[in-house]
């Protein structure tokens, strides 16, 4: 899919901009996989150091959706790694937003998918399957709501409300 660049969107939808619609993530996020530019309808999930719940979402058939991963911004383990990004890459998912670390960063750059993530950590998470699915979180400064779409580049990470025409 091309992507038009996030700096001609935001460009192109002050009024968007201004009034809330479309908001610019913090940029706190690393680039990782062969993806550099991605969007699609959001996907979201809420854990915390566990993600059981983030593998079954990458399961099923992404159809072109971004999974956001609001990981309670915590760097202590890694809740994606080389095994999951090649999970959702063969199901068809654009990109994956994680707010917490991934691991086994060779093996995603290798991937044809899009990831972003706060940083990198060897070691994997806990196996209970706690937390929620397809609820608001709050990540990169703003609530971001199961249907929104997202928009990722090398220059930033936009959220929008609705689809934006190219």
């Amino acid at each position: 899919m091309t992507t038009v660049p996030t700096a001609d969107l935001t460009d192109a939808n002050t009024t968007h901009v201004a009034n809330g619609d479309l908001r610019v993530l913090h940029p706190v996020f690393k680039v990782y996989g062969q993806v550099t530019s991605f969007s699609g309808p959001i996907v979201t999930v809420k854990v915390f150091e566990d993600n059981v719940l983030v593998r079954g979402l990458l399961e099923t058939k992404g159809e072109g959706r971004v999974l956001v991963v609001d990981g309670g911004g915590s760097l202590r383990c890694a809740l994606v790694g080389g095994n999951l990004a090649q999970i959702a890459h063969s199901n068809g998912w654009a990109g994956i937003v994680v707010n917490g670390c991934v691991r086994d960063v060779d093996e995603i750059n290798a991937c044809g998918i899009g990831v972003r993530a706060l940083a990198s950590n060897p070691l994997k998470s806990n196996k209970k399957g706690t937390g929620e699915k397809n609820v608001p979180v709050y990540v990169g400064g703003t609530f971001i709501r199961e249907g929104e779409w997202l928009y990722a580049d090398n220059d930033g990470i936009l959220i929008s409300r609705f689809e934006l025409s190219n």
